[in-house]
């Protein structure tokens, strides 16, 4: 994908010209004075150039013409550098609003883990189990430990490949890798890949094409992350990751058009 920062392109663009404007309209004032300074050397010397200074005022009425039109396309450029602006800080915005909202539903996930569980020895997890090593990487992830919890997930799937935790596993590693800084974007979609191939059935696979869509997205294959999110969208319509997936797809195909109407 060519970005979503399209916006900072068409304000650098529109920033030249203006500063191509600074010249012309130096230029202008160059013209003048020389002109100026023309006609009075031409009524010291000789009237007869009056041929000359004709020419001279056709060539100041281009200029001005030139001036006139220049003045009139900055004041449309600076109005769209006012509006991209201003799309430019709602995008960041709304990506403020997503990483909040995917670490709520990462903390919504850990406390509806613990609830689910109720067994005894929670506080003290028994890591040589899958549900003491599950437990165990739900603690790190409640305390964003990230790097623990990812330790333990990977320890956890390689240990007991067939483990009751492991598709929930598969999925909290993809989020957990979203959601670490610096971002492992491959790791994360690997992990939401494995689940939806592994698991075709589980409960989270809807979630985890939206999120393989928006990993695409990021990652700059604008077409397959339209294919992730079509697809929650047409086989999982009354799920929510079905209303992400359409707001997300709408807001992609905008940018895209967007930036095909300014090349």
């Amino acid at each position: 994908m060519k970005g979503r920062l399209c916006p900072r392109y068409w304000v650098a663009g529109a920033l030249a010209t203006i500063l191509t404007s600074v010249v012309v309209f130096a230029q202008v004032d160059n013209f003048l004075e020389e002109d100026s300074s023309t006609e009075v050397d031409q009524d010291e010397t000789d009237t007869t150039e009056s041929d000359d200074s004709e020419g001279g005022n056709l060539n100041l009425s281009i200029l001005f013409k030139k001036l006139n039109d220049l003045e009139s396309e900055n004041r449309t450029l600076v109005g769209r550098i006012e509006t991209l602006e201003y799309e430019l800080e709602q995008m960041r915005q709304e990506n403020r609003e997503r990483y909040k909202d995917l670490d709520d539903r990462v903390r919504g996930l850990t406390g509806q883990a613990t609830m689910q569980s109720g067994d005894t020895d929670e506080l003290n997890p028994d890591q040589s189990t899958e549900g003491g090593m599950y437990q165990t990487a739900i603690k790190h992830i409640g305390e964003q430990e990230y790097d623990q919890a990812i330790s333990v997930l990977n320890e956890m799937i390689e240990t007991y490949p067939n483990g009751n935790h492991v598709p929930m596993g598969f999925y909290y590693l993809g989020e957990l890798y979203r959601t670490k800084e610096p971002k492992e974007l491959e790791e994360a979609r690997q992990n939401f890949v494995q689940l939806i191939r592994l698991h075709p059935e589980h409960a989270k696979v809807a979630q985890a094409k939206y999120k393989l869509g928006i990993i695409y997205d990021e990652l700059g294959d604008s077409s397959t992350a339209l294919d992730y999110l079509d697809e929650v969208v047409q086989d999982y319509p009354e799920t929510s990751a079905a209303r992400l997936a359409k707001e997300y797809a709408t807001t992609l195909r905008e940018s895209e058009s967007d930036e095909e109407s300014t090349e």
